[in-house]
């Protein structure tokens, strides 16, 4: 019988966790693991996980034994990390520390998902030599666990990622299904106009973590985003406009920095993508694109 790779999704029950789980579920033995919403995904082994408990970590990486570990928990929401710091420091600094910790004596593969929050937002297109300066809580956080997994795994990737686009799994919703639901409802929804991203869609992001868990490169950091650079506001208004819904719908919301100031600047976060489609042929995508594919699925 072929030996089949055992893979631990850290954040499986999240929005990009449970599309892993699904996708690799057929391949792999696969390993999830949840703090309170649990899933049932056949051929998913899904486990409690509170990442400040060493022993109940310790006894995860001992039952699945991975080969690969994918650390996805935790929401890169940059709002919500602002007003938990202490929490997104907890679980993108101290989990990411606390699981490379306790699985070290099987010497996996650990792949990090980042994010565009620990750049400084001041000029946009960033690769991944270019300096990193974070002011945001997500991005200090994210940072933190980035540089732990640098300094202490002897196999990682740490993938930054743009804002991911795609459904939920029906327990936690994303940041489409929020929009869409309000839309669908025809609910007035307000979005910030005040940070550009480079969105990319979850199929995308999906099919590059696999090819990252079968083979790339070693200990590198690779940047993946869209081709297609817009605010919250603008990716708001060109769903609307694409999946022929109300424009007026979406309204624009003013951040805490643009009520005090009309001088407020505007932070561009997007990635640039070169590295990751030159060294392992993954292709970034247009918004037209990605809409494509998302059409295909919702």
């Amino acid at each position: 019988m072929a030996y089949s790779k055992s893979v631990l999704i850290v954040g499986g029950s999240g929005f990009i966790g449970t599309h892993l789980a699904m996708k690799l579920r057929d391949g792999y033995k696969v390993f999830a693991t949840y703090n309170t919403k649990s899933l049932a995904i056949p051929g998913v082994t899904f486990l409690p996980m509170n990442i400040t408990n060493q022993n109940l970590v310790k006894r995860i990486a001992y039952t699945a034994q991975p080969d690969v570990i994918i650390y996805t928990a935790g929401s890169n929401n940059f709002e919500i990390a602002e007003n938990e710091p202490r929490k997104a420091e907890r679980l993108h600094t101290g989990g990411p520390a606390a699981v490379s910790n306790a699985t070290e004596i099987f010497q996996p593969k650990f792949i990090y998902l980042s994010n565009s929050y620990i750049f400084d937002g001041n000029k946009g297109n960033y690769r991944e030599t270019d300096t990193v300066l974070p002011f945001t809580a997500i991005g200090k956080a994210k940072l933190g666990g980035e540089n732990y997994i640098r300094g202490r795994s002897l196999n990682y990737i740490i993938l930054r990622l743009s804002p991911v686009i795609g459904r939920g799994n029906g327990k936690n919703i994303s940041f489409l299904d929020h929009l869409r639901i309000k839309l669908d409802h025809r609910e007035r929804v307000e979005f910030l106009g005040n940070q550009i991203h480079s969105y990319i869609d979850i199929y995308s992001v999906i099919n590059t973590i696999l090819h990252l868990i079968e083979g790339g490169p070693k200990n590198k950091i690779l940047h993946f985003g869209g081709l297609t650079k817009l605010t919250d506001y603008e990716f708001a208004q060109s769903f609307a406009k694409r999946f022929v819904y109300p424009k007026e719908l979406i309204t624009l919301r003013q951040s805490s920095q643009q009520k005090k100031s009309s001088d407020a600047v505007i932070n561009d976060f997007s990635l640039n993508s070169t590295q990751i489609s030159e060294t392992m042929n993954i292709k970034s995508l247009l918004l037209e694109e990605s809409f494509d594919l998302l059409e295909k699925n919702l």
